[in-house]
């Protein structure tokens, strides 16, 4: 063998061995990659049947006599009393809520909880129900059966100010007495 060919042999097989080497250090170089962002995706589908309970948020807001929402408007429930009267099965509670806001000549929406502390704990809210004439104006969508959360709105035009206040009343027995139950 001549040393030309010797030469050509070597540098064959040296290059032959610069390509393992650089595949095998190329090949550890790789590594899994990664989004550089992270899109948030929501979807919503129409529930077509079952039984469920919407969550309830228990609050206020002020809003405009016209039903929209009143632009820098402020609510908060301040205070939730009860006084009772009667005996089982038909008792019955008088409520004052009282409200910060600066509704003015709007109203106020609120949710709020009845089963409040001062008032007996075996109430039957099975059974109770709304008193029609009171400063509590049910909500569209709201029911008796959610009682003791109460989802309503309060007069319009009230000149709503940083302490005012509402009074309604809430029978034991709803078959005993006109009821607003939505």
């Amino acid at each position: 063998m001549t040393r030309v060919r010797l030469r050509a042999r070597v540098a064959a097989v040296a290059a032959a061995l610069l390509i393992v080497v650089g595949a095998g250090a190329a090949a550890g170089a790789v590594q899994d990659t990664h989004a550089a962002w992270n899109d948030k995706s929501f979807a919503s589908a129409v529930a077509t049947g079952g039984t469920w309970s919407a969550p309830t948020s228990y609050g206020c807001t002020a809003m405009n006599a016209d039903g929209s929402v009143k632009n820098g408007g402020r609510c908060t429930v301040t205070s939730v009393t009860a006084d009772e009267w009667g005996t089982a099965p038909n008792r019955q509670r008088g409520y004052t809520v009282g409200f910060n806001t600066n509704a003015g000549n709007g109203y106020v929406q609120f949710t709020i909880s009845l089963a409040v502390a001062g008032a007996s704990s075996n109430f039957s809210w099975s059974t109770a129900g709304l008193v029609g004439n009171g400063q509590a104006i049910p909500t569209n969508g709201w029911t008796c059966a959610q009682l003791p959360t109460l989802t309503a709105k309060t007069p319009t035009n009230w000149g709503w100010g940083s302490s005012s206040q509402i009074y309604f009343q809430v029978v034991e027995n709803r078959s005993s007495t006109a009821v607003s139950c939505g």
